[in-house]
C-alpha cells in the first residue's frame, strides 16, 4: 500500500478504533463522538492556529503538538467569559466565532501554510497515537468502569468531579465539600473538563474518567514529539520522544515485583498532576525560541500563557520552572559575560506567577515541610523494615528513621535512594546535556537538566502531607525522557557507528526481559535490609554488569558512542515491562475478562449508593444545598474515620453542608506535622453534628433551622453510614429510596 494511501486510512481508523474501543468499556457512543468532535473545535484545531500566530510554525507535528498546551488556555478564556456572565451554555459561540475572526484577518489566514516534511512521518504519528488510545482504553479505562457499576475507585477521583460539578457554573467555585468555604485549590484542568462537559453535552463522570483520558493521551504523544522536535530540530528524535512518552511512557522498571510509582503521568484520579506532566512539554516551544533568540512577537505572549496554564494547573510546576531558569542563567551569564535579560524575565516570571498562586491555588499544601529524604516513605518496603509509621510531614528537617543515626536505617535509606534515583534513569541521563558537546553549547540543554533535576530533586526534600511530592518527579517524567532522546541525537553525526548501539539496546532489552521472567517473585514484604537489597538493586546491578559487558567489548569505542550505548541500554531496558503490561491487557480484554471490585476495600460503594447521586444530579437545581450522614470512607461514621468521602458532591453536583473535611485547609493546617489529615476531628464541630441529627435524631426545629437559615434543601441518608431516623418521614419528603440511600427533600 502506498504512503499516498496509507496515511488517509491510518488518520481515519484512529477516531473509528477510539470509538469502537470506547463504546467497549461503557462509554456511549454519540457521547464520545460528540466529545471529540468538541475537543478538536475547540482546543487543538484553535490551539494549533493560535501557536502559527503567535510563536510561527517550525513544522506540523511541532504545531501540534504546541497548540494541543496552548489550546487548553484558549478554552479557559471561553470557559471564563462565558461561566462568568452567566452563560455557560453559550460556550461555543466565541468558540466558533474565532475562526470567523481569524479567516477573516488576511495576516493571521496566512499563517495556515503546510510544511510537508518527511514522508513518513504522518502514518508513524497516526500509530503512535492508535497505540496510545488503545493502551489508554485496555489498561486504564478499562479498570475504571463508568458509574454507576458498583467498584473501589480512589476517593481522590470523586473529589475532582465535585469540582468539575462546581466549575460547570461558577468561576470562583467553593469547595463542594463544605458550604461556605471557598475552594482554595489549583483546578484550571477541572475548568476545562468543566467547559468540554457542558459543550459537549456529556457526562461530567464519564469525561473525568474515560474520555478526557483519550485525548490528554493524545495530546501527550503529540507534545513528547514536538519537545523532542523543538529541541533537536530532527523529526525522527520527535518520533522516538512520542513514543516513550505516551505509547511506552520510559520508566526503569526491571522486575515485576515492586510496580513502580514513579511511572507515566497518565492517572483517572489525578487530571492536574496529569496535565501538569503535559504542559511542562508545551513550555518546550516558547522556551526553546527565547533562550536560543529565534523569538517572534508573539513568543513571550505564548510564554505568558503557557505559565497561566501552569500556575491553575500545578503550582509544583513554578518551582521546577524557576530552578532552570536559575540553572540556564548562571550558564548563559558566565558563558555571554553579560547579564542575560531574557532569562532574568524568565525567572521573573515564574517567581511572580508562584507568588500569585500562594494565595488562590495552593491550599492543598497545608501542614507541609521540609525534610530530607522524606519521600522515602513512599518507597517500597520502608515500613517493614524501618518500622517507621508515622505520617506523611511529621518529624523534624530528617526523615524520623535516618535521624536516629542507626547504620542499619542509613544503609537502607541509600538503597532506597539508589533505587530511587536508578528507576528514573531514564529522564536523568538528560542531564547529560550540560556535559556533552555539542549540548553543553545550548541552553535549552541546561534549561532542561534544571528542571528535571529540580523535579527530582525537590521530591527528595519536600515532605507533603498527602504524599504529594512525588507531583515534582512526575511533573518532568516526560520532559526528562525527551530530553534523554533529543540529548542522544547530539552524541549523533556521519561517523556514529550504528551496530553498537543496536547491540546495547538488544542486551537491555533481552536482559530485562530475562529478570522480568526469571526474577524470583516477591511473595511478602522484605522486613531486612540485605534482602530490599536483592529486592529492589540487584536487577539493576545485573544490568549493569551487562552493560559493562557491553561497553568493554566494543572496539574502538569513543566517548560519545559509549553514551549512546548507555541511553540505548537503558531506553530499551524499560519497554519488555510496558510491552508485557500492554499485552496481558489485551489479552484480558480481548478474552473479556471481567473487571472485578474489591468490596473489602474502603473506597468501595454500591451501585445503589451511586444510583442514589446520579438521581439527585437529575433532579436538584443549581445552588441547591444538601445534607448528609457521609464523611468517611468506608461510609459509617465513627471517631477518626477516613474522612474523605466526596462521592456525595462528585455525582450530583449539590453543595454539601458538611461532607468530607479532609483536603480543607483548615483541615490540613490543623495536623501541626503530627497526626494523618485523614484522621482529623472535624473543623466544624457543630455542622458534624448537626449533619448526624438530621439523619439520626430529626427533630421540626433542627430541620427548619437547616432549611431556611442555612438553605439546606436535600437530605442525604446513607444506611451504610450509620441509622436514619424513621421520623424522616414525618418531617421531610421522601423523594427516593433504594436499599442502600433516601433522600428527603425539606419543606
Amino acid at each position: 500500500m502506498s504512503l499516498r494511501v496509507l496515511r488517509p486510512a491510518l488518520w481515519f481508523a484512529l477516531p473509528v478504533v477510539t470509538v469502537v474501543t470506547m463504546a467497549g468499556v461503557g462509554d456511549p457512543v454519540t457521547e464520545t463522538i460528540r466529545y471529540l468532535i468538541t475537543w478538536l473545535l475547540t482546543v487543538l484545531v484553535p490551539g494549533v492556529l493560535i501557536w502559527r500566530a503567535l510563536a510561527g510554525g517550525r513544522s506540523v507535528p511541532q504545531d501540534l503538538g504546541f497548540g494541543a498546551v496552548l489550546g487548553i488556555s484558549w478554552q479557559l478564556v471561553i470557559w471564563v467569559a462565558c461561566t462568568g456572565l452567566g452563560v455557560p451554555n453559550l460556550q461555543w459561540v466565541p468558540a466558533l466565532g474565532f475562526y470567523a475572526v481569524f479567516f477573516a484577518i488576511p495576516a493571521l489566514r496566512r499563517r495556515v501554510t503546510w510544511q510537508p516534511g518527511p514522508g513518513w512521518w504522518q502514518p508513524v504519528m497516526a500509530v503512535l497515537l492508535l497505540f496510545a488510545v488503545l493502551r489508554t482504553v485496555v489498561g486504564l479505562l478499562r479498570a475504571w468502569p463508568l458509574p454507576p457499576v458498583a467498584f473501589d475507585r480512589h476517593q481522590d477521583v470523586w473529589y475532582q468531579l465535585g469540582l468539575v460539578q462546581m466549575l460547570k457554573h461558577d468561576i470562583t467555585p467553593p469547595d463542594p465539600s463544605v458550604l461556605g468555604e471557598p475552594l482554595i485549590y489549583h483546578w484550571f484542568a477541572n475548568a476545562s473538563i468543566a467547559g468540554q462537559s457542558m459543550m459537549a453535552n456529556v457526562e461530567p463522570s464519564h469525561l473525568l474518567m474515560h474520555q478526557w483520558q483519550i485525548t490528554f493521551v493524545i495530546s501527550l504523544v503529540l507534545a513528547g514529539w514536538a519537545a523532542g522536535e523543538a529541541l533537536s530540530g530532527k523529526t525522527w528524535v520527535g518520533a522516538v520522544a512520542g513514543l516513550l512518552t505516551g505509547v511506552f511512557p520510559a520508566t526503569l522498571q526491571l522486575a515485576a515485583r515492586p510496580i513502580v510509582e514513579a511511572s507515566p503521568a497518565q492517572v483517572v484520579q489525578g487530571p492536574t498532576g496529569a496535565l501538569a506532566a503535559l504542559v511542562m512539554l508545551g513550555m518546550v516551544g516558547p522556551v526553546v525560541q527565547i533562550l536560543r533568540k529565534q523569538t517572534t512577537r508573539g513568543t513571550w505572549p505564548a510564554m505568558i500563557l503557557m505559565i497561566g496554564l501552569a500556575t491553575g494547573t500545578k503550582p509544583t510546576l513554578l518551582p521546577i520552572l524557576l530552578v532552570g531558569s536559575v540553572v540556564v542563567g548562571v550558564y548563559s551569564w558566565v558563558r555571554e559575560r553579560r547579564l542575560p535579560w531574557r532569562i532574568v524575565v524568565l525567572g521573573v516570571l515564574a517567581s511572580g506567577f508562584f507568588l500569585a498562586a500562594t494565595y488562590t491555588l495552593t491550599g492543598s499544601t497545608g501542614g507541609s515541610r521540609v525534610q530530607l529524604l522524606a519521600a522515602l516513605r513512599s518507597q517500597p518496603y520502608y515500613a517493614a523494615v524501618s518500622g517507621d509509621e508515622s505520617f506523611p510531614a511529621t518529624g523534624g528537617w530528617v526523615l524520623p528513621s535516618i535521624a536516629t543515626g542507626e547504620p542499619r536505617l542509613l544503609l537502607f535509606a541509600g538503597t532506597l535512594l539508589a533505587y530511587y534515583l536508578l528507576i528514573n534513569a531514564a529522564r536523568l541521563l538528560a542531564l547529560l546535556g550540560t556535559t556533552t558537546s555539542p549540548s553543553r553549547r545550548d541552553s535549552a540543554y541546561w534549561w532542561l537538566a534544571g528542571c528535571v533535576a529540580a523535579g527530582t530533586g525537590i521530591t527528595l526534600v519536600f515532605s507533603h502531607t498527602g504524599y504529594s511530592e512525588y507531583h515534582f518527579v512526575r511533573t518532568v517524567t516526560a520532559l526528562g525522557v525527551v530530553g534523554t532522546v533529543a540529548v542522544a541525537s547530539t552524541l549523533v553525526d556521519e561517523t556514529t557507528r550504528w551496530r553498537p548501539v543496536l547491540v546495547a539496546a538488544v542486551a537491555g532489552f533481552l536482559t530485562a526481559l530475562l529478570i522480568r521472567l526469571l526474577w524470583f517473585p516477591i511473595t511478602e514484604a522484605p522486613t531486612t535490609v540485605g534482602r530490599t537489597i536483592v529486592a529492589l538493586v540487584v536487577p539493576f546491578q545485573v544490568l549493569a554488569v551487562v552493560g559493562l559487558l557491553v561497553v568493554f567489548l566494543t572496539r574502538r569505542r569513543s566517548r560519545s558512542l559509549v553514551l549512546l550505548q548507555v541511553i540505548a541500554l537503558v531506553l530499551a531496558a524499560g519497554l519488555p515491562n510496558q510491552v508485557a503490561v500492554f499485552s496481558s491487557n489485551v489479552v484480558r480484554w480481548t478474552s473479556d475478562r471481567p473487571v472485578l471490585a474489591d468490596q473489602n476495600d474502603r473506597t468501595y460503594l454500591t451501585e445503589n449508593e451511586q444510583q442514589a447521586m446520579l438521581w439527585l444530579a437529575e433532579n436538584a437545581e443549581p445552588g441547591d444545598v444538601a445534607v448528609s450522614n457521609v464523611f468517611c470512607m468506608p461510609p459509617r461514621f465513627h471517631t477518626y474515620c477516613d474522612d474523605d468521602a466526596f462521592w456525595t458532591s462528585g455525582l450530583s453536583g449539590v453543595q454539601q453542608y458538611l461532607g468530607g473535611w479532609a483536603y480543607a485547609p483548615k483541615n490540613l493546617e490543623a495536623t501541626q506535622n503530627r497526626t494523618s489529615f485523614l484522621t482529623q476531628p472535624s473543623p466544624w464541630p457543630d455542622r458534624l453534628q448537626q449533619s448526624l441529627d438530621a439523619v439520626r435524631r430529626p427533630t421540626p426545629a433542627l430541620l427548619t433551622q437547616l432549611h431556611q437559615q442555612i438553605g439546606v434543601d436535600w437530605i442525604i441518608a446513607d444506611l451504610r453510614a450509620g441509622p436514619v431516623s424513621p421520623a424522616l418521614d414525618r418531617l421531610a419528603e421522601r423523594a427516593y429510596a433504594n436499599s442502600d440511600v433516601r433522600i428527603y427533600r425539606l419543606r
